[in-house]
């Protein structure tokens, strides 16, 4: 039921590549690919996890959560959740305007958004400070740069065969 509850493309739509100057004589319905495979990667990571539970629980090396003792712990715990969840809906909504190629380049650059975050976190005294190693930011940024550039190559390259690249642009930014 659940795969045929939205009209991805609508009847009519043109095509393009070797079948250029058709149209789609049906509805495409369906769930897109990136949704089903972030879903698909909740629940066996669901599954996984249950299954870890029940086998340590049993054993000296059982897995006990941490309680949850103020109010401000429970707020920290729904911030990082609606967080983890808008990270994932805002990836897949991402899908249907770059490549997943490019979109994994651009999410490779997490490293060094991390650190940062981190950084201004630990300012305001919400995090502790980490050591700044230049050889570890040094690499972090030539990453991302290598990454930038990989992007651009690839928006410019598609440019030049005539496919709008405008799109691609704004998930590089």
């Amino acid at each position: 039921w659940v795969m045929r509850t939205s009209v991805t493309l609508p009847a009519g739509y043109p095509l393009s590549g070797e079948y250029e100057g058709q149209k789609l004589e049906e509805n495409l319905t369906g769930c897109p690919a990136g949704f089903a495979l972030t879903a698909l990667q909740q629940v066996v990571s669901f599954l996984v996890f249950m299954v870890f539970f029940a086998c340590s629980y049993f054993t000296p090396y059982r897995y006990t959560p941490k309680k949850l003792n103020t109010g401000f712990e429970v707020f920290c715990v729904v911030i990082f959740g609606c967080v983890f969840a808008l990270n994932i809906a805002l990836n897949n909504f991402s899908l249907g305007y770059i490549s997943i190629a490019v979109n994994l380049i651009i999410r490779s650059c997490l490293p060094l958004t991390t650190f940062l975050s981190q950084q201004g976190l630990a300012v305001f005294g919400l995090y502790p400070f980490k050591p700044c190693n230049p050889k570890e930011i040094g690499l972090m940024c030539i990453g991302v740069i290598c990454a930038g550039v990989f992007t651009m190559a690839r928006i410019l390259g598609s440019t030049e065969k005539g496919h709008s690249s405008s799109n691609m642009i704004l998930g590089v930014f």
